[in-house]
């Protein structure tokens, strides 16, 4: 009976497979809706992807189906042609019963020449066990059914029937084998156990215990065993025990299933003789899976190799010290182009310092991540403490003072150190790392460091490291200058490269190179299809790699990260430890990540450009690298992506494609997949264009007006340049914010002030340097009282004039917060640890949850910063509660759907910002977090119509409304810009849009030919929205007008060149100029008390009474009491925007810091 069952098994095995086998394929090949992953269709035509998202497919089991031809697949497709019922039968006929093979490889193949078919090929590739597959089944088919016995049960089984259980004879299996062998886990044990295992053929002789027997004379007997089970199962239908036998469910659908098979392989036949495009197919799909068993047995000889992991995660030394050491010495400027993961970003700093006890060294990072981490890694290397001889600074925190030695910045903060510290920096070496990144203010770092070197002015030496660089061309730009480059890039340990053809070899699938590949946009189907092969190739990775090992998958952006993370949560066959990296993240979180091992999970790391730099992943053996990232773009053509320049995808530079390969090879060999043809990969620009040239510069140009009088000058003679359409856009900011005046206007030299001017000792050498670059003469600016508070605050313009806001108005605390609140991202987010394996409406739910908070907390205002300054109020005063409980903390954060991690970020870029004030002016401070939030309550109102007026340029009207999470019909069009924009549904707000509205976003990015607007404002009524502006707005012109029906005030306010026109009434117009009038007074006394801190308060009252002018406590009080008397009477004011088209506004309103004259003149 066995060898019957086993003969009627292989016949349809070998009759039934290759046809099913192709049928899949060419499904595949012609039709986009049979439910495989989309990966597995071809990749690069001008077919569109599906719409279904990668986590609703049937994902990594459509993939091994479509791969690993099983017969377990094959049946269960070709039951999904029958009704639905008859498939959910086959199916779990198939769940109860079927087994599904381990997967083994051999370097058999199989083609047409030598006989067979396909199956017997996928047969040799994959070998079943007889004794656990369709014989034991059929064995025990025959048998009825019996009632097992629980483990407690009293009643004893008969003698005669225990005997026959102990004689019962072996199976051939377990003859051969002796027992059952523990599946490998791990792909190396896979592999080792696949080149044991040798392929049965017929004919072949099977050893068995106790001698040999031909598989010849086995398979005649299993097909005479098979017939007599025919006849005796035909009589047995007919009658059991004198009555009628019922055919069994499993019998029907197994007869049923042989009927198919016998018809589609007829059909199969007939199609290979009379279609020859079916044939070519069936060709084709033999091919592929050919190249597969290639291409896997390839990968697993290197992956048997792999070396044990260091859990240490010790890099060995791989430079030569002593020879950079000597370069150094030598030379005024030095390039150490070596490998990433050689060590430098530790080794060589480390080195400087330990030269001498005289020795100053100052090593930069683009990134406040790799700052801290590398600071932290080189004081543990020296067994010290973080702030002895090393430490590290960044705007914000600072671990270290005067005795250390040597300082880990970022790159903004040596900018700062140099322009307070001209000509001479205080540093013996200066090591810029990750130079390749030319961040913007790396860029005018630079071009005074070479100014310094050129002049003579100073004595240090320029060390420039990065893994690639065009070092001929920085050659050039250092002319003049000894300059030497120290090269070595001999990876630690062996790295395999896979591109795109190699991957999709490997994973069993075609690739179709577009064309003008490089040229074209990344639009959203090639994202999609390289995303899904993405997949494809972790999930591969996952199901044979050894869960120690860890995969780093490097995403365009946090979108993507975030749709990768939540497929891998619901399609991975073994456990995974996610770790999503990206701009948001702490570094924290990484770094417990990093130190993570959790058993039989595998560690998958998502992350976006930023794990380019610096930071070591020890335990990181495979890198998928999709060649993608978003930086911002700006087209000149396009005003509005000058104002915003949107993050636009692209594809990486060869430079960049280097330092992502260099993440795997430092510890052990690694697996650098790049989902990009050869060939394309080699046409990519050697290296991405500078930062400057796509960013906005308008604190950049603050600074830079420290040393000259227009950034031109020394934009002019950096590296790489911005566009002059930013630096207008940039100039034109900065003016209207009344951070600086052009020296040709009649206000100027009132509000110039002197200090910022005192020292110019950069201003000649710049200018004659810029000389011969700049030929047309440029307008030139001078700093202002409020410029100056700007320049010092760590925070961009338009935050920062909130802080001025408050210093004017009494409120010096809640609108420091409110700068250090829109400078930081929304801490509201919902909950990922609650929702991220619920379903869509979970997230949606989640949303709702979370700006349901908010609404709670913004203080019955339709604000968003009000909201989180709210939030932040509170947390400051549960840490009080609680003791700093941080457990408790957490809680607390995730019971409100915040994040701590925001949350203490915020709070240290407030004392930051009062650290830096208090060192210019002196302001009230108020510490205690349940006064403050009770004055926010009361004040409100008018912390929204200051946050309004710093953000003008940015408002929004808004002409249509209705909104879902899931589909936007808001829409808004810019009040100073030509810009369309809607509400970004993916970030919390406590508010919706509604039509007539103006909201005022903090926070815009293009996306396409529209804005999404986040962290936003709304006001309902348009007249307090102008009369806010006529309040607050630095410089404003109008005139007065009178006509039949009375006297009234045109006004003009202007942003990015467009003007407005608003019309008030006599009354109110009075009140306007009056106010602002006050705020000018307080200006001015802000000012003479900076100017004069030195005297005693009798002395300083005198001073104002010589310039009529009141203590700025009284001052303040005027201010505040005559805005909030402004927003209770709104409703009885006159003020509308009107069409002006004459220009007759000759007046000027501004909010002077000009000092009156004296009494005596």
């Amino acid at each position: 009976m066995l060898l019957a069952a086993t003969s009627f098994f292989f016949l349809l095995h070998f009759l039934l497979f290759p046809f099913l086998s192709f049928i899949l394929f060419v499904c595949v090949r012609r039709h986009s809706f049979f439910p495989l992953y989309p990966a597995l269709e071809k990749v690069g035509t001008n077919n569109t992807c599906s719409n279904n998202t990668p986590a609703q497919e049937s994902g990594i089991s459509a993939q091994i189906e479509f791969i690993h031809v099983s017969a377990n697949g094959v049946i269960a497709n070709v039951a999904g042609d029958m009704s639905k019922k008859v498939g959910a039968q086959i199916k779990r006929f198939l769940q109860e019963n079927a087994t599904i093979p381990e997967n083994k490889t051999s370097e058999e193949k199989w083609s047409s020449s030598d006989g067979g078919n396909v199956l017997s090929w996928l047969a040799q590739r994959n070998p079943q066990q007889p004794s656990r597959g369709a014989i034991d089944y059929l064995s025990k088919a025959r048998q009825p059914e019996k009632p097992q016995a629980g483990a407690q049960s009293s009643l004893p089984k008969p003698r005669s029937q225990q005997q026959r259980e102990q004689q019962q004879p072996q199976t051939h299996e377990q003859l051969a084998t002796g027992s059952a062998e523990e599946p490998a886990h791990t792909l190396s044990e896979k592999l080792v156990g696949a080149q044991v295992v040798q392929q049965v053929k017929v004919g072949d002789r099977v050893i068995v215990s106790g001698g040999t027997f031909p598989m010849e004379g086995l398979h005649e007997q299993q097909q005479k065993r098979q017939q007599q089970q025919q006849q005796q199962s035909t009589t047995a239908a007919k009658t059991y025990r004198g009555r009628g036998y019922r055919e069994s469910k499993e019998e029907r659908l197994k007869r049923r299933f042989e009927k198919m098979a016998k018809e589609a392989q007829k059909r199969h036949e007939e199609a290979l003789r009379t279609d020859p495009e079916y044939k070519k197919n069936y060709q084709t799909f033999q091919e592929l899976q050919a190249a597969q068993q290639e291409a896997q047995l390839g990968f697993l000889e290197r992956y048997a190799r792999q070396e044990h992991l260091n859990l240490n995660g010790t890099v060995s030394e791989r430079i030569d010290i002593a020879v950079i050491l000597d370069l150094i010495e030598q030379h005024d400027v030095i390039f150490i182009c070596t490998d990433t993961g050689s060590g430098k970003s530790t080794l060589v700093p480390k080195a400087l310092l330990e030269l001498s006890q005289n020795t100053r060294v100052v090593s930069t990072q683009p990134r406040r991540t790799a700052t801290i981490s590398i600071a932290s890694r080189v004081a543990a290397i020296r067994r010290e403490n973080v702030g002895e001889d090393v430490g590290y600074w960044i705007r914000g925190e600072k671990r270290g003072d005067d005795q250390t030695r040597l300082w880990y910045m970022t790159s903004y903060t040596l900018l700062l150190h140099l322009l307070n510290n001209p000509l001479n920096p205080p540093f013996t070496h200066i090591v810029l790392d990750e130079f390749h990144e030319r961040q913007p203010d790396i860029e005018v770092t630079v071009a005074l460091l070479r100014l310094c070197l050129l002049k003579r002015t100073a004595n240090f030496k320029l060390i420039l490291m990065s893994a690639t660089l065009n070092t001929a061309d920085w050659e050039e730009y250092f002319t003049g200058l000894k300059v030497a480059t120290y090269k070595q890039s001999e990876p630690e340990h062996p790295i395999h490269d896979y591109f795109m053809e190699d991957v999709c070899a490997l994973i069993g699938t075609g690739y179709d190179e577009p064309l003008n590949f490089l040229d074209r946009s990344v639009d959203f189907s090639l994202l999609e299809k390289h995303m899904a092969i993405a997949q494809t190739l972790v999930a591969y990775l996952n199901a044979y790699a050894d869960p120690q090992h860890a995969i780093l998958v490097f995403l365009p952006g946090r979108a993507q990260v975030e749709q990768f993370q939540l497929w891998l949560e619901t399609n991975m066959p073994r456990p995974v430890d996610i770790v999503p990296w990206h701009s948001s993240v702490d570094l924290s979180v990484i770094e417990d990540a990093i130190g993570r091992r959790l058993p039989y999970s595998q560690k998958i790391y998502l992350a976006t450009d930023i794990a380019e730099v610096s930071i070591t992943l020890p335990d990181v053996v495979f890198v998928i690298d999709l060649v993608l990232v978003k930086r911002p773009k700006i087209n000149k053509d396009d005003p509005a992506t000058v104002l915003h320049p949107p993050l636009m995808m692209q594809w990486i530079s060869k430079g960049s494609v280097a330092q992502r390969r260099g993440r795997i090879g430092r510890v052990q060999q690694g697996f650098y997949f790049c989902l990009l043809p050869s060939s394309i990969v080699a046409s990519l620009p050697d290296h991405a264009n500078p930062p400057i040239e796509n960013s906005r510069v308008d604190e950049l140009s603050l600074h830079c007006l420290q040393l000259v009088c227009n950034p031109v000058a020394i934009f002019s003679i950096c590296h790489g340049q911005p566009l002059v359409e930013t630096i207008t856009v940039s100039m034109d900011t900065l003016s209207h914010l009344g951070c600086i005046i052009n020296k040709k206007d009649p206000l100027a030299e009132g509000e110039r002030i002197a200090e910022i001017h005192s020292n110019n000792q950069w201003g000649p050498l710049v200018l004659e340097e810029a000389k011969n670059v700049v030929l047309a003469e440029i307008d030139q600016y001078e700093y202002t009282f409020i410029g100056r508070i700007l320049q010092l605050i760590p925070v961009s313009p338009q935050p920062g004039m909130l802080v001025v806001y408050g210093i004017l108005t009494g409120l010096e605390s809640l609108m420091i917060l409110a700068a250090a609140v829109t400078s930081s991202l929304s801490p509201f987010a919902p909950n990922p640890q609650e929702h991220s394996r619920r379903r869509r409406y979970a997230v949606v739910q989640a949303m709702e949850e979370t700006e349901n908070v908010m609404r709670d907390m913004c203080c019955g205002l339709r604000s968003d910063i009000v909201a989180v300054m709210k939030a932040v109020l509170r947390f400051r005063i549960c840490v009080s509660e609680s003791a700093g409980d941080a457990v408790h903390l957490r809680q607390w954060c995730l019971d409100h759907h915040l994040s701590h991690d925001k949350l203490k970020s915020i709070l240290d870029l407030e004392q930051h910002i009062k650290y830096e004030l208090a060192n210019f002016i002196s302001f009230r401070d108020v510490a205690d977090a349940q006064e403050l939030e009770m004055q926010l309550e009361k004040v409100a109102p008018i912390v929204v119509v200051m946050s309004n007026v710093a953000f003008a340029s940015q408002s929004l009207e808004v002409t249509a409304e209705g909104n879902t999470f899931t589909n936007s019909k808001e829409t808004a069009v810019g009040v100073f810009t030509e810009i369309t924009a809607v509400p970004d549904i993916h970030s919390p707000s406590c508010l919706r849009w509604q039509e007539g509205d103006i909201v005022v976003p903090v926070q815009l990015s293009l996306l396409g030919n529209r804005m999404l607007a986040s962290f936003t404002t709304a006001i309902a009524s348009h007249k307090q929205f102008w009369l806010s502006l006529l309040l607050l707005t630095h410089r404003i012109q109008y005139a007065a007008f009178a006509d039949d029906e009375g006297a009234f005030y045109v006004f003009s306010v202007r942003y990015h060149n467009i003007q407005r026109y608003v019309e008030t009434d006599a009354e109110t117009g009075y009140a306007v100029l009056h106010f602002r009038q006050l705020l000018s007074a307080s200006c001015q006394t802000l000012r003479l008390q900076h100017e004069h801190q030195d005297m005693y308060d009798d002395e300083f009252a005198v001073l104002l009474q010589r310039y009529g002018l009141k203590p700025l406590l009284e001052a303040q009080r005027d201010v505040i009491t005559s805005m909030a008397a402004f927003l209770n009477s709104t409703e009885h004011l006159t003020v509308d925007e009107v069409e002006h088209e004459e220009d007759d506004l000759d007046e000027v309103s501004m909010i002077t810091l000009a000092l009156p004259r004296t009494k005596e003149d």
